[in-house]
């Protein structure tokens, strides 16, 4: 701080610490106090936009998100029957969509239990455009969307970013974790990437790390040779898609 010429303000600064519920019992901490000030521990904080929960379980986060989209999608609804299908299709796409595509990855490998109100959201949306009724099939409505349901949303974003991991269009801290497999014949796994081993299947399975190359060595060779980022991509959706419907 002192290097940018920052100076802190105890009043406003706050922390968390990032644990299950076993790891905090063994914990003995006492909190932290600077310039005899004490500063405030929070179990959920704000960061870029995203709700960071102690345990990572981000379901405040998603709990806000869904109840934000809902909103927005009743009054969508209301104004549906002065709206032509294009209009309200761009509505929901920049005021509902865009916002469960936001930071999406970090809900990777969440039970389904946790990411299943997003799903509810995006299938209320995709009937608000079609103007199907309650209990019409939310499938079919996703499929005429060609809409990838949540879940594929969320790894179709991992991939990209995996993508340019492996190309080298990502930051630094992120080509870092993509470390080739040594292979001195050619063969089908060429352009697969070394999985690093986890001690913690929740979260560390679930990290970029270890999700990232994982789910890129899964691909079909034909789209991880894919050498534009566009190629890739709409190769990528059909792929999710077809596996999604089939």
């Amino acid at each position: 701080m002192n290097v940018n010429r920052l100076r802190l303000n105890s009043a406003k600064t706050e922390y968390i610490i990032f644990a299950s519920k076993g790891q905090r019992k063994k914990c003995s901490f006492n909190g932290i106090k600077i310039n005899d000030a004490h500063i405030e521990e929070k179990i959920c904080i704000k960061y870029l936009g995203v709700l960071l929960d102690n345990e990572l379980s981000f379901r405040q986060h998603i709990n806000e998100k869904c109840k934000t989209a809902m909103y927005t999608l009743f009054r969508i609804r209301q104004l549906r029957c002065h709206l032509d299908r294009k209009s309200v299709e761009q509505l929901v796409h920049s005021l509902v969509i865009s916002q469960l595509d936001y930071c999406c990855t970090i809900l990777y490998g969440l039970p389904k239990t946790v990411t299943c109100n997003l799903q509810r959201v995006q299938n209320f949306a995709a009937k608000i455009i079609l103007h199907k009724k309650k209990f019409d099939s939310a499938s079919s409505c996703l499929r005429e969307l060609h809409w990838l349901p949540i879940e594929s949303r969320i790894l179709f974003r991992l991939l990209c970013m995996s993508f340019k991991c492996v190309h080298g269009l990502a930051p630094k801290y992120l080509l870092d974790m993509f470390t080739k497999l040594d292979c001195n014949y050619s063969l089908r796994s060429g352009g697969q990437y070394k999985i690093p081993r986890t001690n913690r299947k929740t979260l560390g399975d679930r990290s970029f790390s270890v999700a990232g190359p994982r789910e890129w060595n899964n691909l079909p060779l034909d789209i991880r040779s894919c050498r534009t980022f566009p190629t890739f991509q709409s190769k990528l959706k059909t792929h999710l898609f077809r596996l999604a419907f089939k």
